[in-house]
C-alpha cells in the first residue's frame, strides 16, 4: 500500500503547488493594477499642470508683444527708454521662466507615460502567466487519475482565480482604450481587491495542512467582496448624480464598464472563496 501511496504523491502535490502558483500571479497581477492605477492618477495630474503652464506661458507671451507695443508707441527720451528697456527684460525673464516650466511639465509627462506603458506591460503579463499556470494544470488534470481534491473543484478553483486575472487586464484594457482616469471608487475597488487576492492566495497555502485557517482565509476574502460590491453601488450612485448632457453620459458609460470589471473580478474571488471551502468541508 505504501508503494501505491508513494507513487501517487508526486502527482498529487503538483496541484497544490500550481493553485498557489497560479494565486501568486494573480496576487502580482492586482498589485501592478494598483500601480497603474495610481501612475494614471499622476499623469493626469501632469497633463493638467502641463495644459496649466502652456497657457500661462502663452498669456505671459502674449503681454510681453503688448508691452514691446506699448513701448514703441510711447515718448522718447533717457528714462522712458531705460523704463521700457527694463519692462521688457523682466516680461522676457517671465516668458522664459513660463517657457522653462512648460518643458519641465512635459518632460513629467513623458516620464509618467513611460511608467503608464510599463505597467500595463506589467499586468499583461502577470495576465499570461496566470493562463500559462491554468494551463499546465489541466494538462496535469487529464494526465492523472488520482487527486487530492475533487477534479471539478481544482478546474472550477483554477478556472474561477483565472478569471480575477481576465478581469484585472481587461480593465487596464479599456482604461486605456476609453482614456479613463482614476477615480477615489476605483481606488478604493481595486485596493479590496487585492486583499481579497491576497486572502485567496493564504488560504491556498494552508488548506492542505490547516484547512481550517483557510476557511478563515476564504471567509475573509468573501467579507472584502461584499466591500467592493458596496463601492460599486456608491460609484454608480455617483455617476447618475450629476447634471445631464451628452459628454456626461458618455463618461458615465465609460465609467460603468470600468466598475464593471472590478465588480465582476470581485465576483470571481467570491466564487474561489466558495470552493476553498467547499473543499475543506469534504476534506474534514
Amino acid at each position: 500500500m505504501s508503494i501505491f501511496r508513494n507513487f501517487f504523491k508526486p502527482r498529487q502535490d503538483i496541484f497544490t503547488k500550481l493553485l498557489i502558483e497560479q494565486a501568486e500571479a494573480v496576487v502580482k497581477g492586482l498589485d501592478a493594477l494598483a500601480a497603474y492605477i495610481a501612475v494614471v492618477e499622476e499623469q493626469a495630474a501632469a497633463a493638467r499642470a502641463a495644459r496649466r503652464k502652456a497657457f500661462e506661458a502663452k498669456t505671459a507671451a502674449a503681454k510681453a508683444a503688448e508691452q514691446k507695443a506699448s513701448d514703441s508707441k510711447g515718448g522718447s527720451g533717457k528714462a522712458a527708454d531705460a523704463k521700457a528697456a527694463d519692462a521688457r527684460a523682466s516680461e522676457t525673464k517671465a516668458v522664459e521662466t513660463r517657457v522653462a516650466d512648460v518643458r519641465t511639465a512635459e518632460a513629467t509627462l513623458a516620464d509618467l507615460k513611460s511608467a503608464t506603458a510599463r505597467a500595463v506591460e506589467t499586468v499583461r503579463q502577470c495576465e499570461e502567466d496566470a493562463d500559462e499556470v491554468r494551463r499546465i494544470l489541466l494538462n496535469e488534470l487529464n494526465r492523472t487519475f488520482v487527486t487530492p481534491m475533487d477534479r471539478e473543484d481544482i478546474s472550477a478553483l483554477s478556472r474561477a482565480v483565472d478569471d480575477i486575472m481576465d478581469y484585472a487586464w481587461t480593465t487596464v484594457q479599456e482604461m486605456e482604450l476609453l482614456h479613463v482616469t482614476s477615480t477615489p471608487y476605483l481606488q478604493r475597488m481595486v485596493q479590496l481587491l487585492r486583499e481579497a487576492a491576497h486572502e485567496v492566495h493564504l488560504a491556498m497555502l494552508r488548506i492542505k495542512d490547516h484547512p481550517g485557517v483557510a476557511t478563515e482565509h476564504a471567509q475573509r476574502a468573501k467579507t472584502l467582496e461584499n466591500r467592493v460590491e458596496t463601492v460599486y453601488r456608491e460609484a454608480l450612485a455617483d455617476l447618475f448624480n450629476g447634471p445631464a448632457g451628452p459628454k456626461r453620459v458618455i463618461h458615465i458609460l465609460k465609467m460603468r464598464e470600468v466598475y464593471r470589471h472590478l465588480s465582476n473580478a470581485a465576483d470571481r474571488g467570491d466564487e474561489a472563496a466558495n470552493i476553498i471551502s467547499d473543499i475543506v468541508v469534504k476534506m474534514t
